[in-house]
């Protein structure tokens, strides 16, 4: 170490043994003492005081404030500290004990808090953009206000600056009620951390390399800029200097004497961990000491002396001297002088001990602590009631007192594997991440884990785990780390959440397990469809993925994407906006949806028929029933008829049954619409109201509006009457009305559909207020007399005559988790191979429930959508969906691999010889001539291919089409809400079957892409701008659509695929394939004691001694070079030797070369 130099001064790791340490997001020192803190992600404050160089800190105290996250700790004075969490913001002494604390309501986290410079207020901020003013001295609120939504950096000096995600800077003046005096834009991107001195504020964020200074007087213009050598992610202004943290992992300062452009004495750079990164950082106020944490839960201590003193305001007790510590010793406490600052509590002796104490331990023996206390129960938690400080609940009565159960799962395997305890019940306490489960030798699949339905405990009145929103967690291996199969024990597979629109989830199942539908949809599949963007294609071929996957999770990414484009949709307000957000409730969003896919899908179907111009068309047939609406004038007595078709039937609301109707009648006019009138509206005071009355009120509705009479030749109040006139053939879809959230009693009373609000029930209508208060039956018929139709129960069908029977088959369901929270959909099926079990579909969450989950409604939380009828007797229909069956089999023909064709060709022509000699003469020193070099399949090939005995070896190659939405905290930590969105550019597929044309590719399509791109990745996809454009690309076109059902026929014909890490690729090209059909040589080269994959370049130089992706990568290349790889996998088995060895000098290679080629081939 040189004279003044910086040092390592000591390491601090608090997990003992095996188990991980908790990441720290939070450090601090305080200015009045030598005392450190650190705060965690699993909510525990630690202080600690320092030893001598290179021994490990001494921990004082260690408690559990808070459930949530640790982000901030501000010491204050009189031995305390302001700690701020995700979900609390409190005063807690150095002793552990909480002085005051303050709580965010529900669906709101802190993100922001910073307190005055004399320590006695504070100021905090929420992501819903509250602001409020604490009092820390006397433990109450001053103010509350409202706060730019986006703030993450707060500051507080004499006035309180904020820091916005989209790199905006207020300034909000106390002496002007906290109003914004001054605002600029500071950065392009999110602010990450602020730091004042004097006037000058300094700040960084974005993926800006510099600091900008900026005073805080005057935020027009920055004063000047700071460069750096990294990008800066936190700051803290020092006496003399400005300290910078870097995200790439170092500390260094700059001098305020030269305006921070001259470099400090102080440089810290820990030697962090593989794939660990700075997560907190604080430096000491004598500046002697910085300390620096990074997330694997290692805290680095470094100074640039041996004796450091940590804070300004106190001196250590070397500085005492032995010969006055003895004395105090000697003379005892009466004559020690506390009013000296620098006498420590350690002056003052104790006697003289001949045998230890009971409260000494052995440092060699190993006690046991017993086990941690286990959460508060998330029921108990939302009945909560404060008073004084103090929260009351009552005891749900689930366990004894002061007792913890064990499980079958150790305690310990949640601190080793990163279980929440909220999430034991779903994921039977086993990490949701493959990576953890294989760094600890778990098993995917649990013994045990299907034997019975996940267990659903849950607090009455709150919403089971297994119907809240299902959030995919992403660890550093993206998003394919993710186990999903702990969330479906089942053949049935589910569809995931994190992407756009997928709300239509629900409405995907649905008509999945409507089997006339799903086979008209993968007969129009198959056929040769032009247009690109079919709805029905999609579904057919999600339909033919989802009967395939066998449980394996799927998604609609390509079906959404497709909608997404199609004009309709947006003007009909089906699309979420770019932050998730609609203008309506999902409920009624779904039912949108429905009548607009069967709307196109009916359309779209007309090949299928052999009568084209038939009506009603087949899909018509198939769901919802045809109404005859008919129009009369009450003055002129004139009247129209007309008859279209209903994909649903909108039932009325409860409370407007013999109302609507009767205030129609009135407004027709006449003293027999009066007396018709009020009969109804007595009717409908004196008799209940059910769901079966509901729906034979909706199949005939009596409405009045203001229109123009041709008769009259002026506007009259015109009559119009709609009544269902044909039996539905095979599905009967029921809307349901949204509920208003506050009812009168009497109509509430009068429904046995709304929640009772009278009497004894008070409490429960207070609790269930606007909630639907029913169970649905699982079967009714319907009888059509005098052309009138009607609902019956089961049990009335034989004596009424009824003509058919309808079954309940599925049910959409809106769930809210809380009552001001968001919705999400969820839907009940009825399981096809037993009738009497349900399924839950819930995103990827897919279990069997019993009946009454599905059919009985009485929570808040939850209220229906949309219920499907099926038809019992449908045999004519029956004959009609076989024929198109016969006619229209889903199978792709081998035609589009042999003489492939696309349906931009005719728009690729047009473009002309001179962009492409242009496009040639710019790329031809490094491609080459420009074209597709793929050759079709012979006769012979599509033979092999329809027979099952071919195999071929594809690449991909993507560009990035939205960027990924992430959070970055001012701690430096970062949460992924929604990942990139990639799209298929180029698909490239050559031939593994030996001959003349073995390597040979027969598939190298372009996929034209008409939306915007975010990044084409150009070094690592080969793409170029253009190369995916209509009449631009120098190459042969293809739509989406035509490469995936070349993809699916592969499939379909049990082709041998090989590749290079194909899960990542058939994942972004949306679509399951076998495991039995894979030869991943990403797998087959993965050693089972090294994480670390080997790359395709660097197996096929050890193999060939040739190198790969020189300049672009090259998806026809690469796939060659995976058959080259492949094929000396199998050499090794045919003259075997030991795959290991081989997978040992591989790595033993690697490790030499650090994994890099030489630059020239050998």
């Amino acid at each position: 170490m040189e004279e003044g130099g910086w040092f390592e001064y000591t390491q601090n790791w608090e997990a003992a043994g095996n188990e991980l340490a908790w990441p720290i997001l939070a450090v601090a020192i305080r200015t009045d003492s030598e005392l450190l803190y650190t705060g965690d992600s699993s909510g525990q404050l630690t202080t600690y005081t320092l030893n001598a160089a290179g021994e490990a800190l001494d921990r004082q105290t260690s408690i559990k404030c808070a459930q949530a996250p640790v982000r901030r700790i501000l010491p204050l004075q009189s031995s305390c500290a302001f700690v701020q969490s995700d979900d609390i913001v409190q005063v807690v002494a150095d002793s552990g004990c909480r002085q005051s604390k303050w709580e965010t309501s529900l669906n709101d986290v802190f993100v922001g808090a910073a307190i005055s410079t004399q320590g006695e207020e504070a100021f905090v901020c929420t992501s819903a953009g509250s602001g409020t003013l604490l009092d820390l001295e006397a433990g109450k609120i001053v103010r509350r206000m409202s706060v730019e939504a986006s703030a993450c950096a707060v500051q507080f000096t004499r006035v309180v600056m904020l820091g916005t995600a989209d790199g905006m800077l207020a300034v909000r003046d106390p002496r002007a009620a906290f109003n914004t005096v001054q605002s600029a834009t500071v950065c392009s991107g999110a602010v990450a951390d602020m730091a004042v001195r004097d006037h000058n504020v300094y700040v960084c964020g974005g993926q800006q390399h510099t600091v900008q200074i900026y005073d805080v007087r005057k935020l027009a213009q920055p004063l000047r800029a700071v460069e750096c050598d990294g990008q800066p992610t936190r700051l803290w202004a020092a006496e003399s200097d400005l300290w910078i943290s870097h995200e790439e992992g170092f500390v260094d300062t700059r001098t305020f004497a030269s305006e921070c452009q001259t470099m400090g004495t102080a440089y810290v750079e820990p030697e962090l961990q593989d794939y660990a990164f700075i997560s907190a950082f604080a430096a000491a106020p004598s500046e002697q000491m910085a300390l620096v944490a990074d997330t694997t839960g290692v805290l680095y201590v470094w100074a640039d002396c041996e004796q450091p003193v940590l804070s300004t305001g106190c001196v250590p007790d070397v500085q005492i001297g032995l010969n006055d510590m003895r004395q105090c010793w000697a003379a005892g406490a009466d004559t020690v002088n506390f009013d000296d600052e620098r006498i420590s509590l350690s002056c003052v002796g104790v006697p003289q001990l001949h045998e230890p104490l009971l409260s000494c331990m052995d440092e060699g023996v190993e006690y046991d602590v017993g086990r941690p206390v286990s959460y508060v129960d998330a029921g108990v938690l939302s009945s909560l009631k404060m008073m004084d400080n103090v929260g009351y609940a009552p005891n749900p009565r689930k366990a004894r007192r002061n007792q913890q159960p064990f499980g079958a799962h150790s305690w310990r395997l949640k601190w080793r594997d990163g279980v929440k305890d909220d999430d034991r019940e779903l994921t039977q306490g086993r990490s949701k991440f493959l990576s953890q489960q294989r760094r600890y030798g778990h098993s995917p699949h649990a013994s045990g884990r299907g034997k019975a339905a996940l267990a659903q405990r849950a607090a009455e009145g709150n919403v089971p785990k297994h119907l809240q929103l299902m959030q995919i967690e992403y660890s550093r291996f993206g998003v394919e780390d993710f186990d999903f199969s702990l969330y479906n024990t089942t053949k049935w597979s589910g569809l995931e959440g994190n992407i756009s629109n997928t709300y239509a989830n629900a409405l995907l199942q649905v008509l999945y397990f409507s089997p006339e539908f799903r086979q008209l949809a993968l007969s129009h599949c198959a056929t040769n469809c032009p247009d690109a963007n079919c709805l029905t294609c999609q579904l057919g071929l999600l339909f033919r993925m989802l009967a395939t996957a066998q449980g394996a999770s799927c998604h609609a990414t390509q079906l959404l994407q497709v909608l997404a484009q199609r004009p309709e949709a947006t003007a009909l307000g089906l699309l979420e906006d770019s932050h998730g957000n609609v203008m309506i409730t999902y409920a009624m969003l779904a039912q949108r949806l429905m009548r607009f896919v069967l709307e196109q899908a009916s359309s779209e179907c007309r090949r299928l028929e052999a009568d084209s111009n038939q009506q009603p068309r087949i899909v018509e047939r198939v769901f919802g029933v045809t109404q005859l609406s008919t129009t009369e004038c009450p003055v002129c007595h004139a009247a129209n008829s007309r008859e279209s078709h209903v994909f649903a039937i909108d039932l009325e609301s409860p409370l407007s049954v013999g109302s609507s109707s009767g205030l129609a009648a009135v407004l027709a006019g006449g003293s027999a619409s009066v007396r018709r009138a009020e009969s109804m509206a007595r009717s409908g005071r004196n008799q209940k109201v059910g769901l079966l009355e509901l729906v034979s009120s909706s199949l005939v509705r009596l409405d009045t509006q203001r229109a123009w009479c041709a008769s009259c030749k002026k506007f009259q109040l015109l009559n119009t009457e709609r009544r269902v006139s044909n039996m539905p053939e095979a599905y009967l879809a029921l809307n349901f009305p949204p509920l208003i959230s506050t009812l009168d009693s009497t109509s509430a009373a009068s429904s046995p559909l709304l929640n009772a609000s009278t009497g004894a029930a008070k409490s429960a209508a207070a609790e269930n207020a606007g909630s639907w208060q029913m169970t649905l039956p699982t079967a009714f018929a319907l009888q059509m007399s005098d052309s009138e139709m009607q609902a019956l129960p089961v049990d009335e069908m034989e004596r009424n005559k009824a003509q058919s029977r309808f079954d309940l088959v599925a049910i959409v369901s809106s769930i809210r988790d809380t009552r001001r929270g968001p919705e999400h959909l969820v839907v009940h099926v009825r399981d096809p191979n037993d009738s009497a079990a349900w399924l839950l579909f819930n995103d990827f969450l897919v279990q069997r429930v019993p009946e009454e989950s599905a059919t009985v409604f009485n929570d808040w939380w939850r209220t229906p959508s949309i219920a499907v009828y099926a038809n019992a007797r449908c045999q004519p229909l029956q004959g009609v969906i076989q024929t198109i069956a016969h006619y229209h089999p889903y199978k792709i023909s081998t035609r589009i691999l042999t003489v492939p064709r696309s349906t931009l060709d005719s728009q690729q022509q047009s473009a002309t010889a001179g962009m492409s000699q242009r496009w040639n003469s710019n790329r031809s020193s490094s491609n080459g001539r420009m074209r597709n070099a793929a050759v079709p399949l012979t006769k012979v090939e599509a033979e092999q291919l329809e027979h099952g005995e071919f195999q071929c070896a594809l690449d991909a190659e993507f560009v990035v089409l939205e960027d990924a939405r992430m959070e970055v905290f001012s701690d430096g930590t970062r949460q992924v809400h929604r990942p990139a969105v990639h799209g298929l550019a180029r698909l490239s597929a050559v031939r593994a079957n030996g001959g003349d044309l073995h390597g040979v590719p027969f598939i190298d399509d372009y996929v034209a892409i008409s939306r915007p791109v975010f990044d084409l990745t150009t070094q690592y996809s080969g793409i170029h701008a253009g190369d995916l454009t209509v009449g631009v690309s120098p190459y042969k076109l293809s739509t989406m659509k035509e490469v995936y059902k070349k993809l699916r026929l592969l499939i379909d014909s049990n082709c041998i695929i090989i590749g290079h890490g194909l899960k990542h690729d058939f994942r972004v090209c949306n679509i399951v394939v076998p495991l039995c059909l894979q030869k991943d040589t990403m797998l087959l080269y993965q050693s089972p004691s090294h994480i670390r994959p080997v790359s395709l370049r660097f197996l096929y130089w050890y193999f060939s001694r040739k190198s790969i992706q020189t300049r672009e990568h090259s998806s026809v290349e690469d796939a060659q070079a995976t058959l080259k790889v492949y094929e000396s996998y199998m050499q090794c088995v045919a003259e075997g030797k030991s795959v290991e060895t081989v997978l040992d000098d591989i790595y033993a290679v690697g490790s030499s070369m650090s994994w890099k080629l030489p630059d020239q081939k050998i």
